[in-house]
């Protein structure tokens, strides 16, 4: 790799860094179209289509990553970010068939299978995305994500029974405790104080998790729901 392209690449990254992901994909896009045929380029090509929300171009993007580059060191990352494109795209059952592709290789990837949940969870498969999730935790017990996505689903939008209640409170207090900063955390232990009667405390989660998620959606439709309850 010449100096110059060394320099690009640095650049290119510097601005990812930043946030500055509309420009970073102009100068990957003069990169790639110089000539320069390096899986890096289309790995971060495709980070900067996600983080702007267009998931199609990303898909595309990373199809051709893996086509040109079978050996390149993020093969993983970059099918779980497909997997991650479809489901924004709401092309959910895509989303599960490469899922369930993945799965027959790498049996009991927990990462694979989080992706799974989050797929069923979104296309409405709730009590689906539970069972995967109380999966994880039997092959991991302290896997975060599933504790905090478990907690939440038992909650939201369902009547739990006293058993699952008392799975969801332990779930989201235990996450908490490692991780009481998390604005994901705060959100569902929000979730938690509000499903418990507890309008001001759940009020109070849902603003600590803003200051650290500013312009997190659905932080903001919680918050709002309680205080239009009140």
């Amino acid at each position: 790799m010449s100096d110059k392209s060394k320099k690009s690449k640095r650049r290119i990254l510097q601005e990812i860094d930043k946030g500055n992901f509309l420009f970073a994909l102009t100068l990957i896009d003069r990169e790639i179209s110089s000539g320069i045929e390096d899986p890096e380029l289309y790995y971060n090509f495709a980070i900067c289509c996600t983080r702007t929300n267009n998931h199609k171009k990303c898909i595309s993007i990373l199809e051709e990553l893996l086509e040109k580059f079978p050996r390149f060191g993020e093969r993983e990352n970059s099918i779980l970010m497909i997997v991650y494109a479809l489901i924004q795209n709401k092309e959910y059952t895509k989303a599960l068939e490469k899922c369930e592709e993945r799965l027959k290789i790498q049996v009991d990837d927990l990462k694979i299978l989080s992706m799974k949940a989050f797929a069923l969870e979104k296309s409405g498969r709730i009590e689906d995305a539970i069972d995967i999730h109380k999966r994880i935790l039997k092959l991991h017990p302290d896997y975060k994500n599933s504790l905090n996505s478990l907690g939440y689903l038992l909650l939201n939008q369902r009547d739990p029974s006293p058993e699952e209640w008392k799975l969801a409170a332990d779930c989201l207090k235990s996450v908490l405790k490692g991780e009481p900063e998390n604005p994901a955390y705060l959100d569902s232990f929000g979730v938690l104080l509000y499903k418990s009667g507890k309008k001001e405390e759940a009020i109070l989660a849902f603003k600590k998790a803003l200051l650290k998620a500013p312009t997190h959606p659905e932080i903001l439709r919680h918050i709002e729901k309680v205080e239009d309850s009140t």
